[in-house]
């Protein structure tokens, strides 16, 4: 059901590690760490009720090629991503567990949601993430520039570690979807083939006949 798109190699930053943004991005431009991964996750959450609720995880259903219809957990991951410059390290965070995120959907998997208006009826995960990130840049323009690259690329911050030099990185913001399944996963990452839910195939995008 999931695939991982996890860097090569990853880095975790202290929560006192400073940021310093390029000029006219925020209010300011030097923020904790911390801080930074809390206004990612605010920007996200502003959109709607119901996007915040994807972000906090609601109960929902997801379907992937050649696979069948799964009950578990969905959820809109809000995703902090530094390249360093120079370096192969790069972090990846989900801004809500401050944690690498885990169990992210490919864009052709589908998933529904019957209490969440964003996803009601089967939405394509590619396509719903697009959607997103067009309504997260008219929520909070601040944030066009770390989603949607310039022919320059991302926007280059410094960030200083506590007894390190200044360094520079490439500072992105994504979304994906993960989905957890009420089923357990074997131990290659595969949801159990014994415990799926006993449902025929259903073709992408068309709605299970059962419900929860």
């Amino acid at each position: 059901m999931t695939e991982s798109k996890l860097p090569t190699s990853i880095s975790m930053l202290a929560k006192d590690t400073l940021i310093k943004l390029p000029t006219h991005k925020f209010y300011r431009q030097t923020f904790m760490f911390d801080e930074m991964l809390s206004i990612a996750l605010w920007s996200v959450t502003r959109i709607s009720y119901d996007v915040k609720c994807l972000v906090d995880g609601t109960r929902g259903r997801a379907i992937a090629p050649n696979g069948g219809w799964e009950m578990g957990t969905v959820r809109l991951l809000a995703l902090l991503n530094l390249k360093v410059r120079a370096e192969e390290t790069h972090l990846q965070l989900d801004c809500l567990t401050r944690d690498t995120p885990r169990a992210i959907l490919p864009n052709t998997a589908v998933i529904q949601c019957d209490n969440n208006q964003v996803c009601r009826e089967p939405r394509q995960v590619g396509e719903l993430v697009k959607e997103l990130k067009e309504e997260l840049q008219n929520a909070c323009a601040e944030m066009t520039d770390f989603l949607v690259p310039t022919r320059l690329g991302f926007p280059t911050i410094e960030f200083l570690e506590p007894g390190q030099q200044w360094r520079y990185a490439e500072l992105r913001v994504d979304l994906e979807m993960s989905f957890v399944s009420d089923y357990g996963q074997s131990d290659n990452g595969q949801p159990n083939e014994d415990r799926r839910l006993a449902q025929p195939l259903s073709p992408l995008g068309e709605r299970p006949s059962s419900g929860f």
